[in-house]
């Protein structure tokens, strides 16, 4: 039979696989545990590895791979940053991930995140007293987006129904998208000193890693609300 073997497995996963899995019939292994140098003999035999955020496809895990004879390698997310695709070309292995997530629900979830940093939820559910618990309206406030693509666009749209003013970032600006929504592109350190609420929606390459650090927080405003939807390693969080 044809298997499978999945790292970083959670019980809502193995439970959807399954289900998926009853019209085909394939062998399905789960780990949880990371796939990294230290455990991928796990892989001997297997036709597929199928990975998440936090496991490690470097080169030479690509190379271990290859050699316990997968042949595919299949992400559980959009981003691809922790595989080394040059590797996987060199040793023969197709690498495939989810094309989209739904962009409603992540930006629903990102203005979710902000609702619940301003109106200080966790602390104000069942509390009386206002001390501590000023909150600020949205409205007419400055949020900047880091990053427009499709699910940044949904969020936008979302922000400009509070009322907010929209600065964003990104190397390939959608002017058409900013004149319908009244969206102004603009530098990075424009976007630092302008922001009430910083929203990231970019991808983890080298020239994003740690975006947001002691320099650039240097620049923002006091008080600056700072949402990461996409990975940890945006941000520098020491």
């Amino acid at each position: 039979a044809y298997t499978i073997a999945f790292f970083g497995s959670k019980p809502y996963d193995e439970a959807s696989f399954n289900e998926k899995n009853s019209g085909y019939g394939f062998e399905l292994r789960y780990y949880k545990g990371h796939l990294n140098l230290n455990n991928v003999i796990l892989t001997q035999g297997v036709d597929a590895v199928c990975i998440f955020v936090n496991d490690t496809a470097d080169a030479e895990v690509i190379r271990q791979l290859a050699a316990n004879g997968v042949k595919l390698l299949a992400l559980r997310c959009a981003g691809y940053n922790n595989v080394d695709l040059k590797a996987a070309a060199e040793n023969g292995i197709t690498v495939v991930r989810v094309p989209a997530y739904s962009p409603y629900a992540v930006a629903e979830y990102t203005v979710a995140l902000m609702l619940t940093l301003n109106r200080k939820k966790p602390r104000a559910d069942g509390i009386v007293s206002l001390h501590g618990l000023l909150v600020f309206e949205m409205y007419g406030k400055t949020a900047c987006i880091i990053g427009t693509g499709i699910l940044a666009k949904k969020l936008i749209a979302i922000l400009r129904g509070f009322g907010m003013n929209i600065l964003a970032y990104d190397l390939y600006p959608d002017y058409n998208f900013a004149r319908e929504h009244q969206v102004v592109y603009t530098t990075l350190d424009e976007l630092y000193r302008s922001s009430d609420i910083i929203s990231l929606h970019c991808p983890l390459t080298e020239q994003t890693r740690y975006l947001i650090n002691d320099y650039s927080i240097s620049k923002m405003k006091d008080g600056v609300m700072i949402i990461n939807t996409g990975r940890g390693q945006l941000i520098h969080t020491n």
